[in-house]
């Protein structure tokens, strides 16, 4: 028998319980029935050569400090982007199996995509989606911008070989993100590291593979209520958004399938927010700094 632990709602009202059950989700609850057990008030457990009763206190999980992602779908035929992507990758000649997989590194043609069609409706969207989840998720102030204000840095990778990605965040950027254009034959996921790496070193357990309900195509790894990271399984169509510092990776394939193709876009994203209190003291400009300064390219 499981022990009697679950939310204390004595006294309640029958409608006030049902409302303080009805603000948990679904999974929430079913959480705490699996880690707590079904509510079975004002019985003790006494297990065979125990003096006292079994009776933890009543409480439920709260899996606080959650780093906002977004998920959702863009409007785009994927496959004119998929061989547009094939083009443009393929101009590369760098002679770097790991470098010409991406444009990344190659301004011109990374730039050349600016001018496809495509591109334009791309950008559209994910700066619209960009400035909606600023507004609605941090609540910061996007009425003095316009989409010509949003830096957007993106970048063609195609995964067809023995390609991964090491460990890594994005700097000089607020928020980052992948489209997933062609996944079909792709069994490399992208991993996601929890930024609270004081947790992880605290729970002092041994991380166990999950599915959670409400994430499809994700792998947890960690304890309930402390996720060490996560895995997505890239979805055609789909696209994440996160804050750039999340440490994440793209792990070495486990097998190259006949034909393997992985088709992305990634790109970073900032925006210049508006400065208050800055007017005070004198006014000068910092412009001669920058005289004899010696830049990398």
């Amino acid at each position: 028998m499981k022990p009697p632990v679950m939310e204390k709602t004595e006294g309640l009202s029958g409608e006030m319980e049902q409302e303080v059950r009805r603000e948990k989700s679904d999974p929430q609850i079913a959480h705490e029935e699996k880690v707590f057990g079904e509510p079975q008030k004002e019985e003790k457990i006494l297990y065979e050569g125990m003096m006292t009763p079994y009776a933890p206190a009543e409480g439920y999980v709260m899996p606080l400090f959650s780093t906002p992602f977004l998920r959702g779908h863009l409007d785009l035929d994927v496959e004119v982007v998929a061989q547009s992507c094939r083009d443009l990758v393929g101009e590369i000649e760098d002679g770097n199996v790991f470098k010409e997989y991406t444009t990344y590194f190659n301004e011109e043609i990374r730039t050349k995509m600016h001018e496809e069609e495509w591109f334009r409706s791309f950008s559209n969207q994910i700066k619209d989606s960009y400035i909606a989840f600023c507004q609605n998720v941090f609540e910061q102030p996007v009425g003095h911008l316009s989409r010509n204000d949003i830096h957007l840095f993106a970048w063609i990778s195609i995964y067809n070989g023995p390609h991964s990605h090491a460990t890594h965040n994005h700097v000089n950027s607020h928020m980052s993100g992948t489209y997933y254009v062609k996944t079909e034959k792709s069994n490399q996921p992208i991993k996601f590291y929890n930024p609270n790496q004081a947790a992880i070193a605290n729970h002092l357990a041994v991380d166990r593979e999950k599915e959670v309900e409400g994430f499809p195509n994700m792998i947890f790894d960690g304890v309930e209520g402390c996720d060490t990271a996560f895995h997505y399984d890239p979805q055609e169509g789909e696209f994440l958004f996160w804050p750039s510092y999340i440490m994440h990776s793209v792990e070495p394939a486990h097998e190259i399938l006949d034909d393997y193709e992985r088709i992305a876009i990634s790109f970073n994203l900032k925006h210049a927010e508006i400065l208050d209190n800055n007017t005070t003291g004198d006014n000068m400009s910092y412009e001669f700094l920058e005289e004899n300064a010696q830049h990398d390219g």
